[in-house]
This record gives C-alpha cells, sequence and structure tokens, in this order.
C-alpha cells in the first residue's frame, strides 16, 4: 500500500521540514570536513544526517528520492574511508545532491506527480565516483506487481502433478524457442509473434500460481506490443525474450513450488517497463491485454510524458521556493530604499536630482539579479526607471513629481511580480488559468492572501465546532453545548462559496442541517456510529481546507469521504431545511382575576395503573396554595437515597412552594401497588451548611475494580508541574492583551490537558475543576462572553488554585484554596452573569442538595395531591 497517490503527498509535507533541515545540516558538515580534511568528525556526522533522511524517504514511500540519498551515503562514507580517487569530484556531487534533493522534494509537495528518472543522472555520477556500474531507467521503475490481476490472467483452477507440469513445460519451451529464433532470422513475419503469443497463453493455462501466470501474461503483453508496432523490437527486448526463455526452463523443472519461493520479480518488472514506454510515446495500445495490463498496474501513473519530464528536468534547477525567498527579501529591501529615497526627495521638493544618482546602482543590482532569477518583465521595467533616474541625475531630463511617482508605482508592480513568481513557481502551466477565459484575476501572491485570511477564519471556528462536539459528549449529552455549531459551520460554508468552492460548501451546510434537525431540534442523543460518521465529515472537510490553502493537486477526492460519512447519516444528497415550528396556540382567558392557561389540567387518577402516568414525563409537583395533604415521611426515610447534585443557594420556583416535587428523570413512577397503599417517592430540596473554605483534599479515585500504575501517576503529577509552569508563563501574556486569542487558547489547552489526564488517572477532583474552568474558557473563544475582568480574575484565581490540587494529590495538607468557589463561579461566568469568586473564610456557606425520598400519604389524599400537580405541571409548562 502506497501512502499517497497521483500528486497527493500529504505524509511528505508532514516530513518536509524535517528533511531540509536535516539536509542541510549534512551540507553544513560537508562544508566543514572540505575546509579541515583532517577532521572526520564532521563527514561522520554527514554521514548520519544523509542516513536519517533515507530512511524517513523510504517512510513516505518515495524509493526514488531515497535511493540517491542512499548512494550520497555511500560516498560520503567512502570519503571517510578514504576510497574514493577523485575526492574533489565527489565533494562536488555530493554537494549537487543535497542542493537538487530539496528542489525535487518541493515539486512533490506541490502535487505534481513522482518523476525518479529524472533524477538518474545524479544517481549515476554518485555511482560513477564511487566506480560501481551505471543504472537504467528501469532501475527507476517501481510497479505494484502484487495488484490483483483481471480474469483474462487466470489459470489453472488447482496447481497440476509435477510429472505432468514438468512434460508440458518442455514441450511448450520447446516451440516458444522455435517460434523465437524464426522471428530474430525474419522479424516481419508477424506469424511467429502471434506464435509466441499462444505458446505464452498456454503456459499461462497450465499455470496456477500468481507469480507465473504474471510473468507468462505479461510477456505476452510485450509480444503484442511489438507485433502492433507500438514497441521497437531492440535488442533489449530480444534479450527479455531469451531471459522468459530460461524461467520457463525452471517453470518446468522447480514446479510451482519452487517459482513461488524465488519468483522472477526483477524480469517482470522489466517486462511492465517496456509496456510504460508505449504510453510515454503515446501510443494507444491496439490489444485488449495491453490494455488491461495498463489499467491494472496503472502504468500511466508510473513514467512520465515528454511534457512532464521537461517540466521535471526544469525544477532541477536550485530555484526553490527557499532560495527564491531570501533572495525576494534582498530586493525588496533594494527597493523600499528606492522608494523611500523618491518619497523624501518628493516631500522636501529639492531641486538637484543627484541625491538619487546613488540608487541608479541598487537598480542595476536588482535589474541583474531579476534576470539571474529569469523575470525578464520585470528586468525590463526596472531598466527603464533606472533609466529615468539615470537621466534626472545627469540633467538631461527635468525633474517630474509625475515620472518620480511613475518609477515608485513601477517598482511596486515589480515587488508584486516577483512575489507572484514565487507564488507560481512548481505549477505546470506558468500561464494555465485553471481553464476559465474571460475573467479578471488577481495575481495568484494576492489570491494567497485573501485564501489566508479566508482559511485562518474558518480553522478557528470548526476547531471551535469540535470543541463544542467534545463537550456535547462529556456534558453527557447537554444539547445546550451544540447550539453554537450551526452559526459556525454556516460562516464556514458562506467562506467556502465565497472562494468558489460550492461543493465542500454544500457538504458543510449538510453537517449544519445534521446538527439542527437531530441534535437542536429532536434533542436526539445521537449512538456512537454517528459521532464518528460526524467526525469523519467534519474532518475531512477540514483536511479539504488544509489541501485548499496549500494548493495540493487531488482535493476533490477528499471530499467523497465527507459525502460517504453524511450518506450514512442521511444527511447527503442535502435535505430539505426543518420547518419553522408552528405558533403556540393563543391562551384562552378563563375570566377576570384568574389564571389564564394554554391547557386545562387532566385529573387522571395515580393510582389507575401503569398507564395513567408516563414514566419519561418530567413532572414538578408543588403546592399552589399551600393545601397539600398531610403527607408523613416513612421510618427510617431521613436518609438520602440518592443525592442527585448539589446547587448554589437560590430562590425557590414561584411554583415550587413546598419544596417538594415528583422524582425526574431516572425515577420511576409508583407502581399500582404503592399507589393503593400511600407510599410515593418525591425529590426535596434542602438546605445545609458546609465548611466555606475546607482545607482541600482531593486525592487520586480510580473507579471500581480500575487498577492505575503508581508509575503513571508519578508521570501525571510531573506534568501536571509542566501545565502549571506553562499557565504561569502565558496567563501574564494573555492579561496584557485579552483580545489575542492565541494566548487564550494556549491557555485553554493547559486546562484541556490536566481535565483529560486528571480523568485518566482518577485525579477526578483537579479534573473536573479544570473541566469547570476551560468550559468557560471555550465560552471565551466562541465569543459568547467577552474577556472581562470577572474572566481575567477567575482564570488568576484557578491557577493559583491547581498547585494546591497538585499539593492534595501528594498527599500534603494544610492548602487551602476556595475550589468550589471557583467552580461555581466558572459555571455562572460562562452562563453569562457576572459573578466573582467570593472571598475565603473560616465560616460555612450554604448549599442546597436535592435528594430522593419515600413519603407515606394519607389514605384517600392521592388524587388530590395528583391533581395538584397537574395543575403545577400545566403552570410550568411541563408535560403532565
Amino acid at each position: 500500500m502506497k501512502l499517497h497517490d497521483d500528486g497527493d503527498f500529504t505524509a511528505l509535507s508532514w516530513v518536509k521540514q524535517a528533511l531540509d533541515a536535516t539536509l542541510a545540516q549534512a551540507r553544513e558538515s560537508l562544508e566543514t570536513y572540505v575546509e579541515q580534511p583532517d577532521d572526520l568528525a564532521p563527514m561522520r556526522a554527514c554521514v548520519e544526517h544523509l542516513h536519517q533522511v533515507q530512511g524517513t524517504l523510504r517512510m513516505v514511500e518515495l524509493y526514488g528520492a531515497a535511493m540517491v540519498v542512499e548512494n550520497m551515503e555511500r560516498l560520503a562514507e567512502a570519503l571517510v574511508a578514504n576510497s574514493v580517487r577523485q575526492r574533489d569530484e565527489g565533494y562536488s556531487v555530493l554537494m549537487r545532491g543535497m542542493v537538487q534533493l530539496p528542489d525535487y522534494l518541493e515539486r512533490l509537495q506541490s502535487g505534481h506527480k513522482d518523476i525518479p528518472i529524472v533524477l538518474l543522472p545524479l544517481l549515476n555520477d554518485l555511482r560513477a565516483v564511487r566506480g560501481e556500474n551505471l543504472l537504467s531507467e528501469s532501475a527507476l521503475f517501481a510497479p505494484e506487481l502484487e495488484l490483483p490481476m483481471p480474469a483474462s490472467a487466470a489459470g489453472a483452477a488447482a496447481a497440476l502433478p509435477t510429472a505432468d507440469l514438468r512434460a508440458q513445460a518442455l514441450r511448450l519451451r520447446l516451440a516458444f524457442q522455435a517460434a523465437l529464433l524464426k522471428w530474430f532470422r525474419d522479424e516481419r513475419a508477424s506469424e511467429h509473434l502471434r506464435r509466441l503469443v499462444d505458446v505464452l497463453d498456454r503456459l499461462r493455462t497450465i499455470s496456477h500460481g500468481a507469480e507465473a501466470r504474471r510473468l507468462w501474461w505479461i510477456a505476452a503483453g510485450v509480444v503484442d506490443a511489438v507485433e502492433n508496432r507500438d514497441l521497437e523490437a531492440s535488442v533489449a527486448v530480444k534479450l527479455l525474450f531469451g531471459r522468459v526463455d530460461r524461467e520457463i526452463h525452471r517453470f518446468a523443472q522447480a514446479g510451482e513450488a519452487g517459482f513461488a519461493a524465488e519468483p522472477p520479480r526483477e524480469l517482470t518488472k522489466n517486462l511492465l517497463y517496456y509496456v510504460a514506454q508505449t504510453i510515454a510515446s503515446g501510443a494507444t495500445p491496439a490489444s485488449a491485454r495491453g490494455a488491461e495490463i495498463r489499467a491494472t498496474y496503472r502504468l500511466d501513473t508510473l513514467l512520465p510524458t515528454a511534457s512532464e519530464l521537461q517540466h521535471a528536468q526544469g525544477s532541477m534547477t536550485g530555484r526553490n521556493k527557499n532560495l527564491l525567498g531570501t533572495v525576494s527579501a534582498a530586493i525588496k529591501d533594494d527597493l523600499v530604499r528606492v522608494k523611500e529615497a523618491l518619497d523624501i526627495f518628493l516631500r522636501s521638493r529639492s531641486s538637484d536630482a543627484g541625491e538619487l544618482a546613488s540608487h541608479v546602482e541598487v537598480l542595476d543590482r536588482v535589474g541583474d539579479t531579476l534576470g539571474m532569477l529569469g523575470l525578464g518583465v520585470p528586468r525590463r521595467v526596472v531598466g527603464e526607471q533606472r533609466g529615468v533616474i539615470e537621466e534626472m541625475t545627469q540633467h538631461r531630463r527635468p525633474i517630474d513629481e509625475g515620472a518620480l511617482l511613475d518609477v515608485a508605482g513601477a517598482l511596486l508592480y515589480v515587488e508584486a511580480s516577483l512575489d507572484d513568481h514565487i507564488e507560481r513557481l512548481g505549477a505546470t502551466n506558468e500561464g494555465e488559468e485553471d481553464g476559465r477565459t474571460g475573467e479578471i484575476r488577481l495575481p495568484k501572491a494576492e489570491v494567497r492572501k485573501i485564501l489566508d485570511a479566508l482559511m485562518r477564519e474558518a480553522s478557528v471556528n470548526i476547531q471551535q465546532a469540535k470543541q463544542d462536539v467534545i463537550a456535547f459528549i462529556e456534558s453527557p449529552w447537554d444539547h445546550q453545548r451544540v447550539t453554537q455549531i450551526p452559526r459556525l459551520l454556516e460562516e464556514i460554508a458562506g467562506a467556502l462559496r465565497m472562494l468558489g468552492l460550492a461543493d465542500a460548501g454544500e457538504l458543510m451546510t449538510a453537517v449544519v442541517r445534521f446538527v439542527e434537525v437531530e441534535l437542536i431540534a429532536h434533542k436526539r442523543v445521537p449512538t456512537a456510529e454517528q459521532m464518528d460518521k460526524l467526525a469523519d465529515a467534519l474532518a475531512a472537510i477540514e483536511y479539504y481546507l488544509e489541501a485548499t490553502r496549500e494548493q495540493r493537486r487531488g482535493r476533490d477526492r477528499i471530499l467523497e469521504v465527507a459525502r460517504e460519512s453524511l450518506e450514512a447519516l442521511g444527511y447527503w444528497p442535502l435535505p430539505p431545511a426543518l420547518p419553522e415550528p408552528p405558533e403556540p396556540p393563543a391562551p384562552r382567558p378563563t375570566g377576570a382575576g384568574q389564571r389564564t392557561e394554554t391547557t386545562p389540567p387532566r385529573t387522571n387518577d395515580l393510582a389507575s395503573g401503569p398507564a395513567a402516568a408516563d414514566p419519561s414525563m418530567s413532572h414538578s409537583a408543588s403546592a399552589l396554595d399551600g393545601s397539600l395533604p398531610t403527607i408523613e415521611v416513612a421510618p427510617g426515610a431521613d436518609l438520602m437515597d440518592l443525592v442527585v447534585g448539589e446547587a448554589a443557594p437560590q430562590q425557590a420556583d414561584e411554583h415550587d412552594v413546598s419544596g417538594l416535587r415528583l422524582a425526574e428523570t431516572g425515577l420511576s413512577a409508583p407502581e399500582p401497588h404503592e399507589a393503593e397503599s400511600g407510599w410515593i417517592e418525591i425529590e426535596e430540596e434542602i438546605e445545609e451548611d458546609v465548611p466555606a473554605d475546607d482545607e482541600v483534599a482531593a486525592g487520586f479515585e480510580g473507579a471500581a475494580g480500575e487498577e492505575i500504575d503508581d508509575d503513571i501517576r508519578e508521570v501525571f503529577i510531573e506534568e501536571v508541574e509542566e501545565e502549571i509552569a506553562n499557565l504561569r508563563q502565558q496567563l501574564p501574556a494573555w492579561t496584557r492583551a485579552t483580545d489575542n486569542l492565541d494566548e487564550l487558547k494556549a491557555i485553554r489547552r493547559s486546562f484541556h490537558t490536566l481535565k483529560g489526564s486528571g480523568r485518566l488517572v482518577g485525579a477526578l477532583a483537579l479534573g473536573e475543576f479544570s473541566w469547570k474552568v476551560e468550559n468557560m474558557l471555550n465560552r471565551v473563544l466562541d465569543r459568547t462572553i467577552p474577556a472581562g475582568p470577572s474572566v481575567v480574575a477567575l482564570v488568576q484565581h484557578a491557577v493559583d488554585a491547581i498547585p494546591v490540587l497538585l499539593g492534595a494529590l501528594r498527599g500534603e495538607r494544610g492548602g487551602r484554596a476556595n475550589i468550589a468557589g471557583i467552580m461555581e463561579t466558572a459555571d455562572r461566568i460562562g452562563a453569562g452573569e457576572e459573578a466573582s469568586v467570593p472571598a475565603q473564610s473560616s465560616g460555612t456557606r450554604k448549599v442546597r442538595r436535592t435528594v430522593r425520598r419515600r413519603v407515606r400519604v394519607e389514605p384517600g389524599a392521592l388524587p388530590a395531591v395528583h391533581a395538584e400537580v397537574q395543575a403545577a405541571g400545566s403552570l410550568a409548562g411541563l408535560p403532565r
């Protein structure tokens, strides 16, 4: 399996920067050794660097480039061993390889085909210096022989007995030799070639193994190409047929097993190379077999056409983007000095043009440099402006403010042309305009700037959307977490449409539609498979954005992943938009001074059976007038059966006067026998005092049955120390510029790391604490809340509290921090409130807990209780 196909070298883009740096280090080591040949250490370092480059190239499956670096490494080793006679030539060719290889890799990174044949001259020079044999073009030809063959290449259903196979193969070999000899004597007689094809086809029909069938099938394809004049019957081709004859003899002697143990891969590859040569020559295969061989082994991607080869050879000039970028910076510095001199001259309204004489030489230098880069038009423009300034300084032309402004404008054009030339470097055709005509186009450099700006904004949105999805999963399934996602992704879809990327925009709209319908409108809890498909679609579009920004080829194939994922979700093709919800019915007045109800209360009795109460519904029971029947708590019911949660002290709901309500989600409705006996389950909010700033006593709390190695926890403690250091370094930078989202992202990332790692190793208190702060920072990053003084103060409190939590993890006592207050304040700020962390004190604070109890109601009172519940539910707008 290859990591890349036509023009898609994603893996190379991951390692290209490291490869360039390592090659630069190898080049520096070689230069040091040439200056000080008595010290072998730099040359040994050069060998190590080249070995590292070779391994990386093989990892990303660029075998042609890896072969070149392998020979560079061998030459460097030979120089260390002093076994190279022509050492100066060895230094030269080694340096040439280090300079040309980055150009070749840069061409691949730009999305062009891998054409290692252009490296052959360099490869042979490296071998010649060491006195080794030179290689032919086929040495860099690397087809995938393991690809499955079509039905036309099928053979025997089972291996023939050894004796039968040997007898038939030997007879067929004699026929092959006779036809081959006759063809050698009379190349114009095509019937001998037909006889060769018949013999090879019969060999294939008695062969069972893939290696033998592949050889006979491809060899017959080469004979077809020779017969149809698609391939010249050269000496090399005839020698290959002689090797085929020897393989027939080996097949007869060794049988299927022996042939499979030592397959003739090199011969098969050489035969395929000559089939591929017919593609390079532009010939159309006259036989069906030739077309099948081309398609099976994708030969059209392995050998270049004449134009592709010419382009690849032109790229091996040393003029890569890094070099041109350096030269461009120097040229721009010179042009800026000239423009500044013109600006000062015009402002001073001086009449002495001699002040500009020194800049004539600067423009001469700029023009010569542009000529070396092959930029003829910009060089001519610079020469014309140089002539204008020179004529003014020599008083052969009057000083004209308009002419000097024209000079400055022309120099601005030269700067833009230089940027555009660097941007176009490696393009298939310098004049190519994507097949569209009659349109006004910006220079590519300007297009890239616009593209970069849009892509940066889109990247911010998609990252925030991903964070919201993660928060939605971790909450768990709090649908409020996804309400911002449609807006974020719709902005990306709009940006894609602005760039003319309508297909990607439609796919992003489909993602938006899935979130709006499934997660927001219907509030469904997605399955793991659905979340995987959603993640795949988002990742594919994000990767497409990166590929578009880098102008990689084959970007449309990336969108296929998004389409497949959305099809699995049922949202591709794009479904119609979600209809607007209907208007609620108008309230019905019930008389003066009376309440207004949208739905009359129902009077079903709770004791009438299971169908009378839907367990999935949530009820809010309250006394409307304080006249609930007498309720008696069952003996022993003072203990809490379930603590649902903890909330800050707040006013009770206006419909919850008694503080009692029926059990909500997760608690079942009373069974009939319970209702008849007068027992029901309720939830009650109680208020109690807890220490306000108790000593922090957080530790590792692994889940039941979970065994976490102490070494892992030690590593986690070290990680917490590192994140504390990072936060203390990042916080001042952010507080100086709170609108800098990049600085805030670094802080958020630290809390995210503490959350994830803490939960993993059982440091639950630290994990939950970090999650509260991270969740609030997410709201700042998506601009839901501003980064005001309350946010800054809370982050400062949180950073100061983490060392206390770390001390508790280590078992240290005495650390005090208002952990609960910070978490509560983070929730309130994240919800849009203005809040601050309460000051530490040694007293107590009020908290409210929701507890579940079993209580007994007086016999006969249940219908009245239920009626009150129904009325309360109606007024609260809840399902009854």
